[in-house]
């Protein structure tokens, strides 16, 4: 406000998102430096009495202990006298000694990644570009990940219980370059298709399964059915039948499908405990996605319905 285009672009980005979506609205603090008294800790203040952010994601904490940034203090009072009190959430970066401890959800360095189920909320914090979370100029392309695997990630972090948090680094002057679209977009895709078995999600029984590798599982509960989701990176080559060995309680009423694709596939219990589902020639202009699929497996008994 005081310099530049005289504008509270916070203010306005925080009333824009409230306005007009039903996301939570989230401000991430910068790097943390040797100013904590006269620089950090007044514009956090600041910012939370002013904005009234839903989470607070601090960053640049592994130089020193939370001790030396204050962040005992000002979590106290975030979490006990602040106007956010009551709904507020952050994560673990408050100090070398609180990764992966302390936090409403934990971060545990960047691209955390257990691969199984955790036993607290957590987040894979990734960045696009494999070396850099800025933007580098002079990057090569084989150090972008791809959309598969992006995908990978994305599949393997949500049946884990986990938030994916992507990174781009984006230019001097404001923008995201064409690769980073690129990308964002053939993910924003694939969501559009397969969103069903990634947003509101919850993990299943089981998050991979135990026989065919590259097969991550979460469920979901629409209306009044809940639905177990196989999220299938790559593409089976056993004359398109796709075995799955997790253990699957089926009933008469079990139907075994494709997100983005109508019609029922044909299945049958294997010897593994779970379901032996074969997959019908798709022709191209009707292949739902081409980097993961997701079958949609309903009827099953070894589901519980919750809030």
């Amino acid at each position: 406000m005081d310099v530049g285009p005289k504008r509270d672009i916070v203010g306005e980005v925080a009333d824009a998102i409230r306005k007009n979506t039903d996301m939570h609205f989230d401000f991430t603090t910068p790097c943390l430096n040797d100013f904590v008294s006269m620089k950090t800790m007044p514009e956090l203040y600041e910012i939370v009495n002013k904005y009234k952010p839903e989470i607070i994601w601090s960053d640049g904490s592994h130089a020193a202990k939370d001790d030396y940034w204050n962040a005992t203090n000002f979590l106290a009072w975030l979490y006990n006298d602040s106007p956010v009190k009551d709904y507020v959430v952050t994560n673990d970066r408050w100090g070398v000694n609180d990764n992966c401890i302390h936090g409403g959800f934990v971060n545990c360095g960047d691209r955390f990644n257990p691969k199984v189920l955790h036993k607290r909320k957590w987040e894979n914090v990734m960045t696009l570009d494999r070396y850099s979370a800025g933007y580098r100029r002079n990057a090569k392309l084989a150090d972008y990940f791809s959309v598969h695997e992006l995908l990978t990630e994305v599949a393997q972090t949500v049946s884990c219980g986990g938030n994916i948090l992507i990174n781009v680094g984006i230019t001097k002057e404001g923008t995201i370059t064409p690769v980073f679209q690129n990308i964002l977009l053939k993910l924003g895709g694939w969501l559009e298709v397969n969103g069903e078995a990634i947003y509101g999600s919850r993990p299943w029984l089981y998050q991979s399964d135990n026989v065919t590798k590259d097969v991550w599982y979460t469920s979901n509960m629409v209306e009044q059915d809940v639905f177990v989701y196989a999220i299938l990176l790559s593409w089976p080559r056993n004359n398109n039948t796709v075995s799955l060995g997790s253990t699957i309680m089926t009933t008469s009423t079990t139907v075994v499908s494709m997100l983005g694709y109508k019609g029922n596939f044909s299945w049958r219990p294997n010897a593994y405990g779970g379901i032996d589902v074969t997959i019908p020639a798709i022709p191209f202009n009707l292949m739902p996605s081409v980097d993961a699929w997701v079958l949609k497996i309903s009827g099953l008994k070894n589901v519980s319905k919750r809030n």
